[in-house]
C-alpha cells in the first residue's frame, strides 16, 4: 500500500511540474490569441484538421484537403495507396485514398508538390467521433471530481483528441489555426488546434466526458479513438443545426 501511495504522489508531482511549465510558458505571452500555424498558409499546405497524431476514419474513403499554388499538382501518399489533384484557381486541391481498415501501427503520410514536400507522422486509423454541445462538454478533465486521479492515469497512446479553436465568423468553414486562444473568461491561454496524443500532460484540458467516452469505446471497440472536440459554451440547439433544416421550418 505504502509502495502504491509514493507512485501516485511521484506521478501527481510530475503531471504538475509538467503542467506547472506548460503554464508558466504561456503567462510570456501576449493576453490575445497567439497563432502558430494560420489556418490557410502559403505555399503548399494541408487544413490543420490533418496533422502529425491524428487518427483517420476507418473502413471509408479517406478525403484530404488542402492549398497550393494554382495548376501545381499535389500527390498523397498513405500506407501504400496514393492519389493526385491539382490545385483549382482560388489554391484548392483534395485527394481521395482507398478506404482502410483499423490499425495501430504509426505511419506516415506525405503531401507531395512541385517544390515541397510535407510529411505527417505517428498516423493511426481507427474510429473518429465528434463532440458537440455547450459548456458541460467543454468542461476540462483537471476541473471535474476526481480529475487528478485520471489524469495520471491517462496513458492511452491510441487514443487522439484534437480541440477545435472558437470560430471568428463564416471563414472557420474553409479551416482553423493552430494556435494559443485567449480566454477573458478564465483569464488565461488554451492551447487548441492540436491532434494530440492522451498522456498526463495532454489530457488535464481536454473535455471531461470526451476523455471518458474514448477511453471507455477505445476498450470495448479495441481500436484507435480519435475525438474532435468542437464544443462552446452558451451556444444554442440552432448552431448545431444544419441551415438547410432551419430553412425548412415553418
Amino acid at each position: 500500500m505504502k509502495r502504491f501511495v509514493r507512485h501516485f504522489l511521484l506521478m501527481a508531482t510530475v503531471v504538475l511540474s509538467c503542467a506547472t511549465e506548460r503554464a508558466a510558458d504561456a503567462q510570456q505571452l501576449p493576453k490575445e490569441d497567439v497563432i502558430e500555424v494560420p489556418a490557410i498558409g502559403e505555399g503548399l499546405c494541408v487544413s490543420n484538421i490533418f496533422q502529425t497524431n491524428m487518427v483517420l476514419q476507418r473502413d471509408k474513403p479517406i478525403h484530404v484537403w488542402g492549398w497550393a499554388a494554382p495548376g501545381e499538382q499535389v500527390t498523397v501518399a498513405f500506407a501504400g495507396e496514393q492519389a493526385s489533384a491539382v490545385a483549382d484557381k482560388q489554391r484548392g486541391w483534395k485527394i481521395a485514398l482507398p478506404a482502410m481498415p483499423a490499425d495501430s501501427r504509426p505511419q506516415q503520410m506525405t503531401i507531395k508538390g512541385d517544390k515541397e514536400t510535407l510529411v505527417l507522422e505517428n498516423i493511426l486509423v481507427g474510429d473518429v467521433w465528434v463532440l458537440g454541445g455547450q459548456s458541460n462538454m467543454e468542461f476540462e478533465l483537471a476541473k471535474v471530481e476526481n480529475g487528478p486521479l485520471e489524469i495520471i492515469s491517462a496513458h492511452f497512446p491510441e487514443i487522439r483528441m484534437l480541440t477545435v479553436p472558437y470560430g471568428q465568423g463564416p471563414e472557420i468553414s474553409r479551416g482553423f489555426a493552430r494556435l494559443h486562444q485567449w480566454s477573458n473568461w478564465s483569464g488565461r491561454h488554451f492551447r487548441k488546434g492540436d491532434w494530440e496524443a492522451c498522456t498526463p500532460d495532454t489530457a488535464r484540458e481536454l473535455s471531461a466526458i470526451g476523455y471518458v467516452f474514448a477511453r471507455r469505446v477505445h476498450k470495448a471497440a479495441g481500436v484507435p479513438i480519435g475525438v474532435v472536440d468542437a464544443s462552446r459554451g452558451g451556444t444554442t440547439v440552432e448552431t448545431w443545426t444544419p441551415l438547410s433544416v432551419l430553412r425548412a421550418m415553418d
